[in-house]
């Protein structure tokens, strides 16, 4: 069950950085490099390449976040002064870095060991199921209520829209496989 949880959320990391590189005229370099760094993070720890241990990736992933907050410069809707688009990208990149975590093993989040360790344990995996739903939550509702540029191609805005639906699936898929 969990070689499909991983196979699902990998595919749905791939899903949303394909959006986010084809939706716009331009390329969204941010929010690109981004998805990219997390679907890259994703391949080598689902495929088993080996090209970073699990805490480089997170690490990767939290300084990528932080990039992504920080970065003034344009949005993600187009509206300079809506934050939401960079927040929700950061945020995603922090929860996957995580999730990565969990899934991985490096942090053994389904317990395993005896008494107040498997406990805390499962805390950590129901804590981490929790925050991948409410992401996806969040994830959705950005979707329906995000403003798109005016004069982009329908297709770019649908894509625009399937980008967080889909990092919301992948983050709510990692998290199931801590449940795992």
């Amino acid at each position: 069950m969990a070689e499909v949880l991983h196979a699902g959320a990998w595919i749905a990391t791939a899903v949303s950085t394909c959006c986010v590189a084809g939706s716009g005229r331009r390329l969204r370099v941010r929010e690109s490099v981004l998805a990219l760094g997390m679907l890259l993070a994703m391949s080598d720890v689902v495929l088993g390449w080996g090209l970073l241990p699990t805490v480089g990736w997170a690490g990767v992933l939290l300084v990528a976040a932080l990039a992504c907050a920080t970065a003034v410069p344009g949005t993600r809707s187009g509206c300079p002064e809506d934050r939401s688009g960079p927040a929700m990208d950061a945020m995603g990149a922090v929860l996957m870095a995580g999730l990565l975590l969990l899934m991985s093993g490096d942090v053994h989040a389904s317990g395993g060991g005896h008494g107040s360790h498997a406990a805390s344990g499962e805390a950590m995996a129901w804590l981490a199921f929790a925050a991948g739903v409410a992401f996806a939550s969040a994830s959705a509702h950005m979707s329906l209520t995000m403003r798109v540029p005016t004069g982009i191609p329908a297709r770019a805005c649908a894509l625009r829209r399937t980008a967080p639906l889909a990092m919301g699936a992948s983050v709510v898929l990692m998290a199931a496989v801590a449940l795992a």
